[in-house]
């Protein structure tokens, strides 16, 4: 695919949906300085999973997941952590507990509204390009900018998982210990080595309910579990084909981690982000945020027809007319329920 072929990264609007706070003052992020991206020496691919040949094409990237690699600088990581305290601060409760699996995970979503320094850092080229190399596949920040970055705080009781078995809602993210993985027992993060649809069966749950959590157990022998060397240390992932959790802490403590979320550039690729499901998130503006993702993949393969190369058959002319409106014909029937969630009316 020529590089003019692929989706542009979309910019995170300029005004803030009403419900977010930005942080007055906090550390800035600096590539320079805050970024030391190692290369993993070892990686999973989705077939060692189990997955078939087609199902590995359907996705459109072979990889699974990493093995834990640097992402930040010993400084880079004290800017994040900083900013993921003072986000916790002053969230009160903005921080939601994921009440549709009544989990009790304490995670607060759209980070790029809130804090400029994560803006920043889910906007880098370097870290998606490093991403895009891993992957094979070429990666932007996610469109959805609520998705672009999760931060989650470890649950009150620590009878509770960290966080529960799951598969994610979007394909690509990279799970960063924001705190010091020493500082703390227990916690640790793990994967699960066999498919989603084997996960579900196992946990006795429709795979299409994966993403809402189960304190169910997967067996053991099954289980990949990880040790991060450190903060600014990441997992990368196909996170809606790979299960994974973090486990309960053994004891007390402050076991804060980042997920940065990102989406294929490729126009053609199958749409793997689940829209049905994050149309139910309560995040503010996130019905806007899914007719631009839908309009974002509509526009490129619509560009794309002009070409003077492209065929002249009108029927496959209409063909392709019909894939490259699909998408956003999409978004407009996932929104159609969700009612008016307009930026406020500053004359009104």
């Amino acid at each position: 695919m020529k590089p003019f072929d692929l989706m542009p990264y979309l910019k995170v609007p300029n005004e803030i949906p009403e419900g977010y706070i930005p942080l007055a003052e906090e550390p800035t992020f600096n590539p320079a300085r805050d970024l030391q991206l190692t290369k993993p020496t070892r990686s999973w691919q989705l077939s060692e999973l189990g997955y078939t040949g087609n199902e590995v094409s359907e996705a459109g990237c072979s990889l699974a997941f990493t093995e834990p690699f640097q992402v930040l600088s010993e400084e880079g990581a004290a800017r994040l952590l900083e900013v993921v305290r003072l986000l916790r601060s002053n969230a009160q409760g903005g921080g939601l507990e994921r009440s549709e699996s009544k989990s009790r995970l304490i995670y607060v979503a759209g980070g790029v509204y809130r804090s400029r320094f994560l803006r920043d850092l889910c906007s880098s080229v370097d870290i998606a390009e490093f991403l895009s190399e891993l992957a094979e596949v070429p990666l932007a920040p996610h469109s959805l900018p609520s998705q672009q970055i999760y931060i989650n705080y470890p649950p009150s009781q620590i009878s509770e998982d960290v966080d529960r078995w799951h598969a994610d809602s979007i394909g690509f993210d990279y799970v960063m210990m924001a705190t010091d993985p020493n500082s703390f027992d227990g916690g640790e993060f793990e994967v699960f080595l066999g498919t989603t649809t084997e996960a579900a069966q196992l946990l006795g749950m429709e795979e299409s309910k994966l993403n809402l959590r189960t304190t169910q157990e997967l067996p053991s022998e099954r289980v990949v579990k990880f040790d991060f060397p450190a903060a600014g240390y990441a997992v990368f992932q196909q996170g809606n084909r790979v299960v994974h959790r973090g486990r309960r802490l053994n004891k007390p403590g402050d076991r804060i981690t980042v997920v940065p979320g990102y989406v294929s550039r490729d126009p053609h690729s199958v749409d793997i982000t689940d829209l049905a499901n994050i149309s139910t998130y309560t995040e503010p503006g996130i019905g806007s945020e899914i007719i631009r993702h839908g309009v974002w993949r509509s526009v490129r393969k619509l560009v794309q027809l002009l070409d003077p190369e492209v065929s002249q058959d009108l029927s496959r002319q209409r063909k392709e007319l019909t894939k490259a409106l699909s998408d956003a014909l999409n978004v407009l029937e996932i929104t159609e329920s969700m009612g008016n969630q307009s930026l406020p009316d500053e004359n009104a």
